[in-house]
């Protein structure tokens, strides 16, 4: 149960993202936040994330207030991390307003463990790394045969690096079976079996290698 409710909002979308990642699906407040929740669907660092999830509470103009940060996430590696998501013109804007409630959460978190605040805008969120994730976090869950995958591992073994239009083409010359061989490089991508650079465009032209 989230620890605030979260209103219907018409200055910006409001949904929910489908998620592998401690449920089936996770409500965001904002595009902005919508985004940041697909990178975390797609990190195989993080374990688990919720959003709403604990109320902090302090003082501020002599009344008891408190604050809910947006995002909460558990990572393989015993980290946590509470996350507040803000468009940098508001940020700024209402500075003076929300520096009482970040101060609030990072003094509650110096006596709890392997546990931070972050903060995140458009500026870490949005870019080329996020338009790859929306490409391929679809392939994480779609079909490919073995035999492709085995083959395009079998090939990357021997290279360095390779363009993925090169490595598919010596995968197969049929034009119907190259078209299968990309299904797959991308699925594999998308896994992390194959790496690629992020933080290019991703392409046919774009580089590859094993793992």
């Amino acid at each position: 149960m989230p620890a605030r409710k979260i209103p219907l909002n018409y200055r910006n979308i409001t949904g929910y993202v489908a998620t592998s990642k401690g449920g089936e699906y996770t409500y965001f407040e904002s595009n902005l936040e919508r985004d940041a929740l697909i990178l975390l669907e797609f990190d195989p660092e993080v374990k688990s994330y919720t959003t709403q999830y604990k109320r902090f509470y302090y003082h501020s103009d002599g009344k008891e207030r408190h604050y809910t940060p947006d995002i909460y996430v558990n990572y393989h590696n015993g980290t946590k991390q509470f996350i507040e998501i803000k468009y940098r013109d508001d940020l700024w804007k209402d500075w003076k307003k929300l520096k009482p409630k970040f101060k609030a959460v990072i003094h509650a978190l110096k006596s709890t463990p392997d546990t931070r605040f972050k903060i995140l805008t458009e500026k870490e969120i949005r870019g080329t790394y996020l338009t790859n994730v929306i490409f391929l976090l679809p392939y994480r869950t779609k079909e490919y045969e073995d035999y492709q995958s085995l083959m395009i591992k079998k090939i990357l073994s021997r290279f360095k690096t390779i363009m993925a239009k090169d490595l598919v083409s010596l995968c197969s010359s049929d034009f119907e079976e190259q078209a299968e061989f990309i299904h797959t490089l991308w699925c594999l991508v998308a896994q992390g079996s194959v790496q690629t650079d992020m933080h290019n465009p991703l392409t046919m032209n774009s580089y590859v290698w094993g793992k």
